[in-house]
């Protein structure tokens, strides 16, 4: 402890003061943001691991081909943990709370879904279709986008190549036709609920995104060119 020259002044600590100074350092400070949020993406990640896994033995005991769905998601899923766990470090990382909690909402959300073993139904074969679709999107813009993959708002590069030359979330793109594949296969009140909740926050997500991004002169110019952020010619 430190003494003070003022009697009736509160005494300090040492170590509290280093701890304040540490933590305003915006480097040190981004990084131990993405450390914790990679930790949390795991966690979930692995509740979400259990149910799925659990869900595909049983439907593939009971020769259920809706299994395809619940494959889907797991694989999309699972590409999403490991670009987060190999991204690149953010040259602008977010450090409001409210963007900080769209994006882990979001996510957590997402990976809530569970699948259903119920009997097959006539839509299967859109549903299944609208699944592929919905990968093929995500995989190929994931894959463009690369280590420049990242949950919450931050820039770690602009990208405007392959198909984010069509609309500026192709990942969410792909998500909106996975999960109507994914919850076509598995009609729960449960889905619907979770579905309806994760667009609910998955807009202002967007939003606040681009108003991350946009401080890059290099994306301001990008939106220009590329109108439709989600839908062409609809959002």
């Amino acid at each position: 402890m430190q003494p003070s020259n003022n009697s009736n002044s509160e005494p300090t600590f040492a170590c509290s003061e280093a701890w304040r100074t540490w933590w305003t350092d915006p480097v040190i400070r981004s990084r131990v943001l993405d450390t914790v949020e990679r930790a949390a993406i795991v966690l979930l990640f692995s509740s979400f691991l259990q149910a799925i896994v659990v869900a595909i033995a049983d439907a593939v005991h009971r020769g259920h081909s809706v299994v395809i769905g619940d494959i889907m998601l797991l694989i999309t899923e699972t590409m999403m943990v490991v670009l987060v766990l190999f991204r690149k470090g953010a040259k602008n990382l977010s450090m409001k709370p409210g963007d900080w909690a769209l994006a882990f909402s979001a996510t957590c959300l997402s990976l809530l879904a569970r699948p259903f073993a119920g009997q097959p139904h006539s839509w299967d074969s859109i549903a299944v279709f609208l699944t592929i679709m919905g990968l093929s999107t995500q995989l190929i813009a994931k894959l463009t986008l690369g280590r420049r993959f990242g949950v919450v708002a931050a820039n770690r590069g602009i990208c405007s190549s392959g198909p984010y030359r069509i609309v500026r979330h192709p990942i969410y793109m792909g998500y909106v036709m996975l999960h109507a594949g994914f919850f076509l296969l598995n009609p729960t009140v449960w889905n619907l609920v979770i579905f309806g909740s994760l667009y609910a926050v998955q807009i202002p997500r967007i939003l606040a995104e681009e108003r991350l991004l946009s401080q890059d002169e290099d994306y301001s110019k990008y939106m220009k060119k590329v109108r439709s952020r989600l839908i062409p010619g609809l959002f």
